[in-house]
């Protein structure tokens, strides 16, 4: 391990001035001047981008990245209704965002060093499963309890890039137990991450190695963000996966069962729900014993109106039959004993996926457990057990049944050779990249992830879908044909080609030296920025926000501020 100490030494103390300034831009306060949360309601107008987001034309490279960070917040805010007069509207989304770069390459991290990039949907999660960052013992910690179990490592010669952290339109789900199934009045979080290992050998040569890509999701207490709080999954609970909201199904074996939401609720005996395709679900009768409360829940899926599986089990328990999921998670019967009631999750398109075999291309699937040290992949087979006290059912992997927190997809191809400026490297699905840039810099090399993604969904009306960090509902259906209805997010300009004089509302990055527009204002008296400006958040004139600080990391701070509070 001495080998390890002397290079994560040498790395932090090689970027000590960015380290600082990071630490230091952190611990800072965002000064907010003016009615930032009015300005907001006036940035999308009939479900358009009604601002225009400037940068300046020769601002640096975080200056760039928080006006698509803004961008994208923005975009997230917009809708348009699709209406057709009968049947389902389709409808197709896309969305953008690029991390923060690592730091250069070339110039901070020695040759023969292994550098980890972790991004998460906010930075908060990335800095409480890897804190310390700056730290010798926080990157060893980091590498021995979050990386090493995931993908192909060698602890004694890794270092994890600590201003790599964030990819904005990776998906967090805030409340993956919508129908509390688990019994305990919280919502769990389940969040997608991204995890890549790109060995240096020396100035020349950045490989990818085999095992060295990761897409994780994973599960989290209610606002929590760190190991200790990583939770258990269990039959019912929703997870995030590769951009969209699935339910938990069942598991048997090696193969786990994915599906969406059909129906969530409670149905009286007798009651039948239609879920489409011509498929019913029916509660048939629900006995409760006097003596031992033990519940006792009849269950039918018909087709065409002929039964095609049924149940008759004590609850909790699941019923499926092909794309066709039924999890019964709790009954009762009213006070006079007349009718009982059962409550379901009934889920539509259920995918069979099994562990440790190819997802797609070189992309294997394994699940991701935890154990006292660490969080792992395994590939051995499910299993689960029904909580004695709530009733869930909670999932474990291996012969040490260790308890499930998320799933794993992982690259295990060949190693990914002579890296280079211009160079991307894909994730499974296309669903992300690893990007190579010089940002336009001489002698330098950054690394950085990115996401261009397009989804399409077809929706009945009254429908709501999650995807892509938004909620989309389907309400009313008016006109004669389908179509498309994308969020639209508003592309930053730069400004040399925007003015003050138009009827849009603003939002300017960068402070007077970086962005010429913020260079007007101040002329005119109306901002003060300086090099020692904190974070700031100014609006001017009611229809224009200035989104800035001393320096770059100031203006990222600033712009970090405005997406998470407004």
């Amino acid at each position: 391990m001495a080998m390890s100490l002397k290079k994560i030494t040498a790395i932090a103390v090689g970027g000590a001035m960015v380290a600082s300034t990071l630490a230091s831009g952190v611990a800072a306060e965002t000064v907010v001047i003016g009615d930032v949360d009015e300005f907001m309601k006036n940035v999308v107008k009939d479900g358009k981008p009604n601002v225009d987001i400037v940068v300046g034309s020769k601002a640096a490279a975080m200056d760039v990245v928080a006006a698509a960070d803004i961008a994208a917040k923005i975009g997230s805010m917009c809708y348009k209704e699709a209406t057709i007069e009968d049947g389902l509207a389709k409808l197709g989304f896309t969305a953008s965002a690029d991390s923060e770069l690592t730091f250069d390459l070339k110039g901070i991290y020695p040759n023969d060093t292994e550098i980890i990039l972790m991004a998460a949907p906010r930075s908060s999660y990335t800095s409480g499963l890897l804190p310390d960052l700056f730290t010798l013992s926080g990157q060893i910690e980091g590498l021995e309890k979050i990386v090493e179990g995931l993908i192909s490592v060698n602890i004694s010669k890794a270092v994890i890039d600590p201003n790599v952290r964030r990819l904005s339109t990776l998906v967090r789900d805030s409340d993956a137990d919508p129908n509390d199934v688990n019994n305990n009045d919280k919502s769990e979080d389940a969040i997608e991450f991204l995890l890549t290992n790109v060995y240096k050998k020396d100035n020349e040569t950045y490989i990818i190695p085999k095992k060295g890509m990761l897409y994780g999701t994973l599960m989290f207490e209610d606002g929590k963000k760190d190991f200790a709080h990583i939770s258990r999954v269990h039959i019912g609970m929703e997870m995030p996966f590769l951009g969209e909201i699935y339910r938990i199904v069942d598991v048997d074996g090696k193969s786990i069962y994915l599906g969406k939401d059909a129906y969530s609720g409670i149905l009286r005996d007798g009651e039948i729900v239609d879920i489409g395709n011509g498929y019913q679900v029916k509660v048939k009768k629900v006995l409760v014993s006097i003596e031992t409360g033990d519940t006792k829940v009849a269950i039918e899926i018909l087709k065409d109106g002929k039964v095609v599986k049924s149940a008759d089990e004590e609850r909790p328990y699941v019923l499926r039959h092909g794309e066709i999921g039924v999890i019964v998670y709790d009954a009762h019967m009213d006070i006079p004993r007349d009718y009982g009631y059962a409550s379901l999750i009934i889920t539509k398109d259920v995918k069979e996926y099994k562990l440790g075999e190819k997802f797609d291309g070189d992309w294997k699937l394994y699940a991701i457990a935890k154990d006292d040290n660490r969080i792992l992949v395994k590939k051995t087979k499910f299993d689960t057990e029904e909580d004695t006290l709530t009733d869930y059912i909670t999932i474990q992997v291996g012969s040490e049944d260790l308890p499930v927190c998320g799933l794993a997809l992982r690259y295990e191809g060949d190693e990914i050779k002579d890296l280079d400026i211009g160079d991307v490297v894909e994730f499974v699905n296309d669903y992300a990249m690893v990007e190579f840039t010089d940002d336009d810099e001489e002698d330098k090399l950054y690394a950085k992830y990115k996401m261009e993604i397009s989804k399409d969904v077809t929706l009945d009306i009254g429908q709501k879908i999650e995807i892509l960090n938004a909620e989309i509902e389907l309400k009313d259906i008016k006109a004669t044909a389908q179509e498309v209805v994308p969020i639209e997010t508003p592309i930053a300009k730069l400004d040399t080609e925007a003015s003050l004089d138009t009827d849009k509302y603003l939002i300017l990055v960068g402070g007077p030296v970086a962005n010429k527009l913020t260079e007007e204002l101040q002329k005119q008296g109306k901002v003060n920025i300086n090099n020692d400006s904190p974070a700031t958040l100014q609006v001017v004139d009611g229809r224009i926000l200035v989104v800035a600080g001393g320096d770059r990391h100031k203006t990222r701070e600033a712009a970090l501020y405005l997406i998470q509070n407004y």
